[in-house]
């Protein structure tokens, strides 16, 4: 489908498409990390912002096994918890930072008339923090997760969406700023539209209809 079709439904990636981590997450990360190095001596080295900034995007087990990986299943799941508990609380607190205009884009999408979806990484209570602090929650037609039983990747979550709702891939398009979002789309035959305003760079723009600089520009899957 063209740039310029009708589409019936879009996947939304989060971090990086509607909402930035950037400005927490390195005290979040700190914060949980010394806590958990004063209690167990593990780990001997705490993550700089740049190694936490390029682990966003992936599942959660993958950022852990990439940070710490001489921790032990259990303490990495441990530690994500706390982070998680710590993360979604200061989002609930307005902490974070939303892309100017993202809440307008997503309502002009929803009224619309096309199904959105969220296809993102970050477990439950993260993204529904984020959607909700946002005003944007109720736009949506499921907030799908990952699940580790059925659902372990972004492609077989677009995929078990897909097919649970009946859609069509090419009715469809994915707003996203990584790699794993090209792969979540270009794998399941869905449009990728890639948004320069996150955390990615060009290599992870490849094979975009189009390339958005700012969120008001996706409403251009509305136009005749």
């Amino acid at each position: 489908m063209s740039a310029t079709g009708k589409f019936k439904a879009v996947f939304f990636d989060v971090d990086g498409t509607i909402f930035s981590s950037e400005g927490i997450i390195l005290d979040v990360y700190h914060d949980n990390f010394q806590k958990f190095q004063q209690e167990t001596g593990k780990p001997e080295r705490l993550p700089t912002l740049d190694e936490v900034m390029a682990q966003i995007g992936k599942p959660v087990r993958t950022i852990f096994d990439n940070l710490v990986p001489e921790l032990s299943f259990e303490e990495k799941e441990r530690l994500s918890n706390a982070i998680l508990a710590d993360l979604v609380s200061r989002i609930e607190n307005g902490k974070g930072d939303y892309y100017p205009g993202i809440t307008d884009a997503v309502k002009a999408l929803h009224e619309a008339g096309l199904m959105i979806f969220a296809a993102s990484n970050g477990r439950k209570p993260y993204v529904d923090a984020i959607l909700k602090a946002c005003g944007i929650y109720d736009f949506f037609t499921e907030v799908p997760v990952l699940d580790y039983k059925s659902i372990h990747t972004k492609e077989e979550l677009v995929a078990h969406t897909l097919q649970k709702h009946g859609l069509m891939p090419q009715e469809c398009a994915l707003l996203g700023d990584r790699e794993s979002d090209r792969q979540a789309a270009l794998q399941n035959s869905v449009a990728y539209i890639a948004c320069a305003y996150g955390h990615g760079d060009a290599e992870e723009h490849r094979d975009a209809i189009q390339i958005i600089q700012k969120p008001e520009e996706m409403l251009f899957l509305i136009k005749d």
